[in-house]
């Protein structure tokens, strides 16, 4: 049994030093490019799901938030709240929501405690518009960010998306 293993030993560490231990880089390079045939109609492979499949339907009505986010900021005493409200739309004649019509604003403070702080943040809207034929154009709901900071590290918030609609669904012409 002992005899086994030496053998396979020596093979790892042969391969180890003949590959220089890692994965190849560019910097070991000039390597043989790889392409593929150029698209002439510039539709790619993507496939675009119906806004019928299950994985795109709204849980909420109206301009309710959605899609509620939490990510680290820049500093260790802050982070990024994001939300989206209000409806996408596909198809040919689509008009984006206006992101100035809502409020981006967080209520927020210790868990359990008064939510004694409060920010607001900015909005906006992603549109996605084809010139191809047959193509569908896209426009999101209004997408939120706001930053809280003032945190506490090792210490739980809480947090309350405060949604304000200024105007009725305004539309941007």
């Amino acid at each position: 049994m002992g005899w086994v293993c030496v053998p396979l030993i020596i093979v790892v560490v042969g391969v180890l030093v003949v590959n220089g231990g890692g994965v190849p880089t560019t910097l070991e390079g000039p390597f043989k490019a790889v392409t593929v045939p150029l698209d002439n109609t510039f539709r790619g492979n993507a496939v675009d799901l119906p806004d019928t499949d299950p994985l795109v339907q709204r849980t909420v009505e109206g301009f309710q938030p959605e899609q509620i986010s939490v990510s680290l900021s820049s500093s260790y005493h802050s982070v990024w709240i994001s939300w989206i409200t209000g409806e996408f739309q596909i198809g040919e004649n689509i008009k984006a929501l206006d992101p100035e019509s809502v409020g981006s604003i967080i209520e927020y403070g210790r868990f359990r405690r008064r939510m004694s702080q409060r920010s607001k943040g900015y909005s906006l809207v992603y549109n996605q518009l084809y010139p191809f034929e047959g193509l569908q154009n896209y426009t999101s709901g209004i997408i939120h960010h706001v930053r809280l900071t003032g945190i506490i590290q090792f210490v739980c918030i809480s947090f309350s998306v405060i949604f304000y609609v200024f105007t009725s669904h305004k539309h941007i012409q």
